[in-house]
């Protein structure tokens, strides 16, 4: 009887051992690609996402690729490490331009623990001209009516964020962000009945996670010269209230500048957007481009954190529709007689009135000239060139 209860004991104690080897490295963490791990042949970035249980550290190596992958956007790093946090952990792979026809990988090895390592594969497409943009999967779709025309500065990024509506996945809304004021430059988006419903706003400030925080200004509470300053959303809260995602993702911290509260964030400003979403949304969809304009960066504002930020000078609104509203086409189908454009351009300031009047309008391409970026790229350039008030409605 000895023998065998010693013999069962010892089995049941290599049995456990090897449960507790097998499992090690199923509850140690997680690693994948936050997005498809097939990225257009532009420069850019992508995220891994790592979880797994606090504290625990991690590993991680380009081990093919590190020519033209890193894990800084400044400098040549293809190994990293840290410290598992709790929930998401987003590990940043930048890639530069892949100028040859054909396709390139790079493979990662990341190791979490005393878990087996975890490969991921990145391939970058080739360049294919004159097609490549169409199937950017991490810059915003240039067929889009609202997406200016790119500009190469490596201080920009662009970020497209997406929603769920109605089962399906939609864009929300797309940025320029420059990292060099730590602010959006301009924010995308189509404006229709279908973003509008009746939910309040979630007023939960993030950080933006498709962009790394380093460059993020954290104002998880008020700017500290408040109520000077306002965070002044871009894409406003109220234009996206059909589902909490759509409008928590308006508060993400690159959505937001100190903005100017009493007297334009507060009054004309947020006048400004109510008459857009009162009187010039359509059937056929309205495409708006809301930016800020540093004329310079004498003027800061301090966030949470005391980290002093530069203050736009100027913000400035673009729209495009048609004029009927209603003809069922995409505005590139359109010819010129069919289409109206108007932008509207405003000082950091205090105004005295809340009155949306042509005082406070320019041409398109007037703000074209002033910011340097290309606005509804692909429609008639006369539409630009000039605006009627009497069709927005305008004194």
């Amino acid at each position: 009887m000895t023998l065998r209860y010693l013999i069962l004991f010892t089995l049941s104690v290599l049995l456990l051992s090897c449960r507790k080897d097998n499992e090690s490295p199923l509850s140690t963490g997680t690693a994948e690609w936050k997005d498809a791990p097939v990225v257009s042949s532009q420069s850019g970035n992508t995220v891994i996402q790592i979880q797994g249980v606090q504290g625990i550290k991690w590993n991680a190596r380009i081990t093919e690729g590190a020519a033209w992958c890193s894990f800084s956007l400044a400098n040549s790093i293809p190994e990293k490490d840290g410290v598992l946090t709790e929930g998401i952990n987003a590990l940043y792979v930048y890639f530069s331009e892949n100028t040859d026809k054909e396709d390139r990988k790079a493979s990662i090895s990341i190791q979490i623990g005393e878990g087996t390592p975890i490969s991921l594969v990145l391939t970058q497409n080739g360049k294919i001209s004159g097609t490549d943009a169409e199937t950017d999967t991490k810059r915003p779709n240039k067929a889009w009516a609202e997406i200016p025309d790119y500009q190469a500065n490596p201080a920009f990024q662009y970020v497209t964020h997406y929603t769920h509506l109605n089962g399906k996945s939609v864009r929300n809304y797309s940025i320029c962000y420059d990292q060099s004021h730590k602010a959006a430059l301009w924010v995308a988006y189509p404006l229709h009945k279908c973003y509008l419903g009746n939910l309040d706003r979630t007023d939960e400030w993030t950080y933006d996670p498709d962009i790394e925080s380093q460059y993020q200004i954290y104002v998880k509470r008020a700017y500290k010269e408040h109520p000077k300053y306002d965070r002044g959303h871009q894409i406003p809260s109220a234009d996206r209230t059909q589902t909490r995602e759509m409008n928590a993702q308006t508060f993400y911290f690159t959505n937001q500048t100190p903005q100017v509260g009493k007297g334009l964030n507060q009054d004309i400003w947020q006048k400004l957007e109510e008459v857009i979403r009162k009187n010039y949304i359509c059937a056929d969809t309205l495409y708006v481009v809301t930016g800020a304009y540093f004329a310079h960066s004498n003027t800061k504002a301090t966030d949470n954190k005391g980290v002093k930020t530069d203050v736009p000078t100027h913000y400035f609104k673009v729209l495009l529709r048609t004029k009927s509203g209603m003809t069922g086409k995409w505005v590139r189908q359109c010819d010129a007689s069919q289409l109206q454009a108007i932008g509207f351009w405003l000082e950091n300031k205090a105004y005295s009135s809340t009155q949306i009047t042509k005082d406070i309008c320019k041409k398109v391409s007037e703000i074209e000239a002033i910011t340097g970026f290309t606005f509804f790229p692909g429609i008639p350039s006369q539409v630009k060139n000039d605006f009627n008030a009497i069709e927005w409605n305008l004194n």
